[in-house]
């Protein structure tokens, strides 16, 4: 089903260089939330999507961005490309009214979404079905480590004078 936010991501996506087959269009159901899905067959051997550089959102941004400078001057601060994504791509969303990605940005689970996945369970009793599995060692250490990058990219943010309140765990 198209809705106006995948029209407008899809009309964002031509106009700023990508390439998606005239066959092909945005769509969004809540079991595969936005995607992209055929309206009728296409060949083998033919181009589908192309998406530039241009239209990727990544670390590499943050450290151009001149209006959040924060993240080229203190990059080995945040210890890592993930780190400065994770926190670019909150500045984006907390600045998204402004943001050359917004209508990607729309797409995406909202922060005020329910997290549903094994890393957001907070309830023991929820933790204890996955006990004796990997999934829960690794959820344990994904989440530890996410706080350390949390913490210390909110220290860095103030440290520059950043209000971080908006960015919150």
């Amino acid at each position: 089903m198209e809705t106006e936010t995948t029209k407008a991501l899809e009309r964002w996506f031509r106009d700023n260089g990508g390439y998606l087959h005239p066959d092909v269009a945005t769509s969004y159901s809540p079991a595969q939330g936005v995607h992209w899905r055929a309206r009728a067959a296409i060949g083998s051997a033919t181009t589908v999507s192309n998406v530039p550089h241009s239209l990727a959102l990544s670390y590499l941004n943050a450290l151009v961005d001149d209006a959040h400078p924060v993240f080229k001057q203190r990059q080995k601060a945040f210890g890592g490309v993930e780190n400065i994504g994770f926190f670019y791509l909150m500045t984006q969303y907390i600045h998204k009214d402004t943001s050359f990605w917004r209508p990607y940005l729309e797409c995406l689970p909202q922060p005020t979404s329910y997290f549903t996945s094994p890393l957001w369970f907070d309830a023991n009793e929820d933790l204890a079905w996955l006990e004796g599995t990997d999934v829960l060692h690794t959820i344990l250490g994904r989440k530890a480590t996410y706080e350390q990058y949390y913490n210390a990219g909110v220290s860095i943010l103030n440290q520059a004078g950043v209000d971080t309140e908006p960015y919150t765990w």
